[in-house]
């Protein structure tokens, strides 16, 4: 039946287990990964700290709204297993590992912002990840909904919105530099430390890809 829905139909689409899992789950793998190295990579280039500014707030408010927005499905799926509803272990799991990504997202602008980071290679790559990934089930949800003519699951379909919505908002702030740091005896161009940053995933990708 799943290859029926992804290979022989007219609007081909990938199954709903998949994207709730490799498609969910990926950019949560990359960050988790990379952030060993990149807290470490982070304490050996202090470069002063950058004072709070809107750009970073409306940042933190998107990250904590989206750990909301992941916990609700998760609480949602508890009140469903309660009224007798049980549902499969993938909609614990992957409520569960977003909503505690976003967190750490949320950590890394923070402490980024402390290190005196103005542009960050490692989010960036993050959100478009996160982006990304989204665009399938986005498509998916729309044809489901447009085919069956009503929303059989109204929380998980708007909740889904909420997500892709915040997760592009973060993506377009992250293309924005912050406020030169404070006390800093470094020389800050953004657009260099971005290279760094992206220069330091490359090295933990590699090193990822070797251990295999």
């Amino acid at each position: 039946m799943e290859a029926n829905q992804t290979l022989h139909t007219e609007r081909p689409d990938l199954p709903e287990c998949f994207q709730l899992s490799v498609l969910s789950w990926l950019p949560c793998v990359y960050l988790w990964a990379v952030c060993p190295i990149y807290l470490f990579y982070l304490k050996k280039n202090h470069r002063g700290y950058i004072m709070m500014s809107i750009l970073n707030r409306f940042k933190t408010v998107f990250g904590l709204l989206l750990w909301v927005v992941c916990w609700t499905d998760l609480f949602y799926t508890f009140h469903e297993l309660r009224q007798g509803h049980t549902q499969p272990p993938i909609y614990f799991v992957t409520p569960l590992v977003l909503g505690m990504t976003m967190l750490l997202a949320t950590f890394l602008i923070q402490f980024e912002r402390l290190r005196g980071v103005q542009s960050s290679g490692v989010l960036f790559i993050f959100w478009f990840l996160s982006v990304l990934c989204a665009v399938v089930p986005f498509r998916s949800k729309i044809l489901q909904a447009s085919s069956q003519n009503e929303v059989t699951d109204k929380l998980r379909f708007t909740t889904f919105y909420f997500y892709f919505g915040l997760t592009v908002c973060e993506l377009i702030l992250c293309c924005f530099n912050e406020k030169p740091p404070l006390f800093s005896s470094v020389v800050t161009d953004p657009v260099s430390y971005a290279h760094e940053a992206c220069l330091c995933v490359c090295l933990c990708v590699c090193v990822c890809v070797c251990g295999s």
